[in-house]
């Protein structure tokens, strides 16, 4: 009767912690750069001059361009990160640094450019929209008008190897240490039955 109990506290514990671990947020991605496309920095948005503008924010002369994506539909591309973040999923790629390339109104001061070192999930990338000067979100009035700030500014994404991460090794998730420890005391109460 008592081993009942527990184990049905156990499971409760279990379901409980499975809801709580699916509502987490990735880590904001550190920002390097920014520079508006037609400037020195960036004369434009071709691959040669895109590379060229992240080598010199990471100060790598090695990197080379992984991928680039066209953004038909940001919003079905990027996805909230919680408040005022976002993040795109680039699985199975693990790119060091990115580069998102937004569209402005030609007569804006706004750069279009921005690169970030990958530091936290490897797959994903994540930033603030803070970051883009409110681009995709926040505060508006920046921008001129309420309208101009959406995901829907997103043109492309670039990824480049090297220089990113927290490490080499995965950090596991809580619900799946929740069950690890589910399975061995479920383990540990069967060989006590056994036993009595």
């Amino acid at each position: 009767m008592k081993s009942k109990l527990v184990i049905g506290v156990m499971g409760s514990i279990i379901a409980v912690s499975l809801s709580i671990a699916t509502a987490h947020a990735f880590t904001i991605d550190t920002f390097l750069d920014s520079a508006k496309q037609g400037s020195l920095e960036l004369p434009s948005s071709g691959d040669a001059d895109e590379l060229a503008f992240i080598r010199n924010a990471t100060g790598d002369n090695t990197l080379t361009l992984d991928f680039k994506i066209d953004t038909i539909n940001p919003s079905l591309v990027a996805l909230s990160n919680g408040t005022d973040s976002w993040y795109i999923d680039v699985a199975p790629e693990e790119p060091g640094f990115f580069l998102l390339k937004f569209g402005v109104p030609n007569n804006s001061s706004l750069d279009t450019h921005y690169v970030f070192q990958n530091i936290g999930e490897l797959t994903k990338l994540v930033w603030s929209n803070g970051q883009v000067n409110n681009l995709t979100g926040g505060d508006c009035g920046i921008n001129g008008s309420p309208n101009s700030c959406n995901i829907g500014r997103l043109s492309h994404y670039v990824g480049t190897n090297g220089g990113g991460g927290g490490g080499g090794s995965e950090v596991p998730e809580p619900a799946s240490l929740l069950l690890l420890g589910a399975g061995l005391m479920s383990m540990v109460f069967a060989r006590r039955r056994n036993w009595v």
